[in-house]
């Protein structure tokens, strides 16, 4: 991308974040936007801490810059491929680049990162962000679980998560006051204290305890929350995980106040979700492709830099090696290690309605749904669970309308998960029952790599694929996933 692809890049998501400003009406949607559009005018302002950092995300280095190799890795069952990719985050780069496949293990080389940081330097900070909470609160438990005494804060939304609840401001002020109960005896100091804190904004506390930590752990667009406003307010480090789900302003936004930053995300796998309502906005705006273009894609294509984690622990190789050739060109190694017969199957049947159905309710609206497939899927699930009384099964359906009819026919159970591909990005399961829902029609939303990647990639031990084998058979990608499976006729 050259300079003027930058500029109308840069553009076109102002344009896109002021049309969609004036639409919202929800407080939080509107602070969420406003923050967003805070960063680009920056970064369009080139009002950055690091202009280092910004020049290299437009314009990536040819190489990066290592680290001499370490002598001491914290965690012990580091592969090659993941000791290369600390050693490239820990070298002098303002950029480093890291994809990580399904089941390559980034949350360990992040946990790594942040271990060597801190042994490093006692006194860094590292800010980590990612799109979503559960991508922090996994990665910061893995740290603390290793080093008790690096100083760890979590600023959260309205989530919560018990796991890391003591490194929330509140936990940290509270511990603050008993110690101070316990060891000052000049009750008017204590007293003066406890109410200072209590008169301190939210904001700004959060702000303080984020700076004087080793490591700030939040989403990328509470970062933008906090005005960062010179050197000394800066981060050594940031790391955005689950990059490639991000959009622009998102990854931007932390990248404007921190020396470094280390990407860690994978363009195979789910991008930014639009909703319809953003869509229409970008088909407004002349020539705006936001939706299908993605930055951080591109990025990851063009940067000579980019290190690839290359080794999945989560499948068995019969299922690894179909991720592998399908997804990933046949690079994907399988660290398990496990031989396996029959974890791929396909239960072909023939459709006995007229497709798709609608319900009254439902016909001013599309409505994607089967139910010849739920009623096969749960009597799988239920013949699953009678012979296997250990495994988890993920029910994996591209569309919500059929997630919704089968959470009605499927029996609760917390060994049964059912959700959209959306929903299960980042987990795993023993099982994963994937419903292809449609038998005619378009392919578009149901073959679409990055989802079927990411739907068929949580299984560790089977893929169960349940779809119209005479429809699937004409997408040149569902015909070459059929050809790994054994055909079963429902």
């Amino acid at each position: 991308m050259n300079n003027q692809e930058w500029i109308d890049h840069l553009q076109h998501w102002k344009e896109f974040l002021m049309e969609r400003l004036g639409m919202v009406s929800e407080f939080g949607e509107k602070i969420k936007i406003e923050r967003q559009l805070r960063t680009i005018e920056r970064v369009r302002c080139g009002a950055v801490l690091n202009p280092s950092l910004l020049i290299d995300f437009i314009d990536p280095p040819d190489e990066p810059a290592r680290a001499d190799k370490q002598k001491q890795y914290f965690l012990k069952d580091l592969n090659d491929s993941q000791k290369a990719a600390v050693d490239d985050a820990l070298g002098s780069s303002n950029l480093s680049l890291i994809q990580g496949p399904p089941g390559t293990g980034k949350t360990q080389v992040i946990a790594e990162i942040c271990l060597q940081l801190y042994s490093m330097d006692p006194s860094i900070r590292i800010l980590v962000c990612s799109e979503t909470h559960v991508a922090v609160n996994n990665l910061l438990s893995r740290v603390a679980e290793k080093n008790g005494q690096i100083r760890i804060v979590r600023i959260r939304d309205k989530e919560e998560d018990v796991a890391i609840d003591a490194f929330s401001p509140s936990s940290i002020i509270a511990d603050y006051k008993e110690w101070a109960r316990r060891n000052i005896q000049n009750e008017n100091a204590i007293d003066i204290i406890e109410d200072e804190l209590s008169e301190v904004e939210d904001k700004s506390l959060e702000k303080a305890l984020a700076l004087s930590a080793n490591i700030a752990g939040m989403t990328c667009n509470r970062a933008g929350a906090y005005d960062f406003k010179d050197t000394s307010e800066m981060f050594d480090v940031a790391i955005i995980d689950e990059v490639c789900k991000a959009t622009l302003p998102e990854i931007l936004t932390p990248l404007l106040f921190s020396r470094k930053a280390i990407l860690l995300g994978d363009p195979k796998q789910l991008p930014p979700v639009f909703c319809s309502e953003e869509r229409d906005v970008i088909r407004s705006i002349e020539h705006c492709d936001l939706d299908k273009h993605m930055y951080i894609d591109d990025l990851f294509a063009r940067s000579p830099a980019t290190h690839v984690l290359n080794t999945q622990y989560r499948m068995n190789n019969q299922i690894g090696d179909m991720i592998s050739t399908l997804f990933y060109q046949g690079m994907l190694k399988n660290g398990r290690n496990k031989e396996a017969k029959d974890s791929l199957i396909w239960i072909d049947y023939k459709s006995s309605q007229e497709w798709p159905p609608k319900s009254e309710e439902e016909k001013d609206r599309p409505s994607v749904y089967n139910e010849d497939e739920c009623a096969i899927i749960a009597k799988t699930v239920n013949k699953l669970l009678f012979e296997d009384n250990k495994s988890v099964i993920a029910v994996i359906a591209p569309y919500r309308a059929q997630i919704i009819n089968l959470r009605k026919i499927i029996p609760h159970s917390d060994r049964v998960f059912v959700d959209t591909v959306d929903g299960f990005q980042g987990k795993e399961s023993d099982i994963v029952v994937f419903s292809a829902t449609r038998t005619t029609g378009s392919f578009r939303f149901l073959s679409d790599r990055r989802r079927l990647n990411v739907a068929l990639s949580r299984a560790k031990n089977k893929v169960i694929v349940v779809g119209n084998l005479d429809y699937c058979q004409h997408n040149a990608l569902l015909k070459a996933l059929s050809k790994y499976c054994n055909i079963i006729q429902s």
